[in-house]
């Protein structure tokens, strides 16, 4: 049974990531967009498209790749993202805004639980926040260096 996971992107996230896809790495953009920083803690292999999210990567088989759906509101947020490319500061106008995706119990099941706590306990100091919720109840918040 698919677990509902909530993904809250951040003004600091937004920042952070405004220039994503504007310099020489180009070729990283599904890596560095704001939502894939914000799953990276969980996800370190995240791969963000347009309409999906392979949490762990995409291995040249994108058939066979585990998949997640993203929902429209997450899908406007990257159309809206990406048509600023060329002007970045407006990147910092967007709101801020969760979103639900079901985690199917594949992908669960490949989460390592340990380190996930591990992330919950240590966190850093910085003023970047990244937030994730499972069930309601907030599995991460930590600090984004």
């Amino acid at each position: 049974m698919p677990v509902p996971f909530k993904i809250a992107i951040t003004k600091e996230i937004i920042s952070r990531c405004k220039n994503c896809g504007t310099g020489n790495e180009t070729d990283r953009i599904e890596n560095n967009c704001a939502i894939a920083v914000a799953l990276a803690d969980i996800f370190p292999k995240v791969h963000v498209t347009n309409f999906c999210i392979f949490p762990f990567g995409i291995d040249g088989d994108i058939e066979k790749d585990i998949k997640i759906p993203l929902p429209p509101i997450a899908q406007q947020f990257i159309k809206l993202f990406d048509g600023f490319r060329f002007a970045p500061k407006l990147r910092l106008l967007l709101p801020e805004f969760e979103f639900v995706v079901d985690i199917p119990d594949e992908v669960i099941e490949q989460i390592n639980i340990d380190e996930v706590r591990e992330l919950i306990e240590t966190g850093s100091t910085s003023c970047d926040k990244a937030r994730v919720t499972i069930n309601n109840h907030s599995l991460l918040e930590r600090n984004l260096v």
